[in-house]
């Protein structure tokens, strides 16, 4: 099977995953690597990325050619408000008529045109009694698709996937944790936004992007610690103290409590599709799940148990190329570029 790069194109950085096969369903990591991508590259990228996609599409090939890829083909994602991911129920129906039905679906719930869009679906479940189907519906604007196609033409890479960032985790969760049937949520907290996403019965319930992200916390550390981003990104992240302790941990305290909410507006929302559903943990990603004491908070506010999910140590890998201690630090922040790896990793 074709061999891909997992290739999670942020607003802070790019971070990318080459993954091969061993025997059964374990991954063998080939390949690792995460590159910054220049701040004018954040703003409006989805919207004008004219300005930007230079540079990013350059960042993005220096950081695929470190990686020597014999082929450059790239699984990618696309996220936030471009994208729309949906559990629907529907009637039995052929594929033709289901087809329709999903977009009569798409065209009423969508908060952008369908002539706009790209649509796809998965059967999740069949209702062995009434045939009726549980669907999985993603939606897509075709213009972030666009952009991302152009990004990775400019960096001399050949598209395989389009993926959405939401479902590109719960492949990376249910890889690392096959027929696992839990209800858990996943969380992954980037730079400019948390993708988040509730399994009920091992199956996805609720996607969605919320608001957000580690990047306003460095900004805000900053702007009360009088630091550049560099030196509120270690203050952050506990490698250096801050200047005004206090400051430092409110702006913590206050991030924390943002995040937390964006999960609960999440959880309510597969409240109203389970009434009774009820996780049994939460797993954090993302460069700022790796803030000290951020699971703690979390597991304190949920009264769930939380952990940092860092799918890298599940794969095998050889300790000549790949120090241990570097990839439990940076672990966390591949989960989506590791679920993207997985789409046509080279399984054997």
């Amino acid at each position: 099977m074709l061999r891909v790069l997992g290739l999670d194109i942020g607003s802070y950085a790019a971070k990318a995953t080459v993954l091969g096969g061993l025997a059964g369903r374990q991954a063998k990591l080939l390949g690792l690597g995460l590159a910054q991508l220049p701040l004018e590259g954040a703003p409006n990228r989805e919207d004008d990325p004219a300005p930007a996609r230079a540079a990013v599409s350059q960042a993005v090939k220096n950081l695929a050619a470190s990686l020597r890829l014999s082929a450059k083909y790239v699984s990618a994602s696309v996220g936030g408000d471009s994208v729309v991911v949906k559990k629907i129920s529907l009637p039995a129906a052929g594929d033709s008529g289901l087809r329709a039905a999903i977009l009569a679906e798409a065209e009423q719930g969508l908060p952008f045109p369908l002539a706009e869009a790209s649509v796809s679906h998965q059967v999740l479940a069949r209702d062995p009694d009434t045939g009726h189907l549980s669907v999985l519906l993603a939606a897509a604007r075709n213009q972030a698709i666009r952009n991302r196609l152009e990004v990775m033409a400019e960096a001399g890479l050949k598209p395989a996937v389009i993926d959405v960032d939401g479902l590109a985790l719960c492949n990376a969760y249910e890889f690392v944790n096959p027929g696992h049937g839990d209800n858990v949520v996943l969380a992954d907290i980037g730079a400019g936004k948390i993708a988040v996403a509730v399994l009920h019965n091992g199956l996805p319930l609720v996607i969605r992007d919320e608001p957000g992200g580690g990047r306003n916390l460095t900004d805000d550390i900053g702007g009360r610690c009088n630091l550049s981003r560099p030196q509120a990104e270690a203050v952050k992240f506990g490698a250096e103290p801050a200047p005004n302790p206090g400051e430092a941990a409110e702006a913590v305290d206050r991030a924390a409590a943002d995040w937390m909410a964006a999960v609960e507006r999440v959880l309510a929302a597969a409240r109203q599709e389970a009434a009774d559903y009820q996780p049994s943990r939460i797993c954090l990603s993302g460069g700022s799940s790796l803030i000290p004491g951020l699971a703690d908070e979390f597991a304190k506010h949920f009264n769930i148990e939380t952990q940092v999910f860092n799918p890298l140590l599940s794969a095998a890998y050889n300790p000549r190329k790949f120090d241990t201690e570097y990839l439990r630090h940076v672990g966390p922040q591949m989960a989506v570029s590791f679920g993207l790896a997985l789409r046509k990793a080279d399984f054997q």
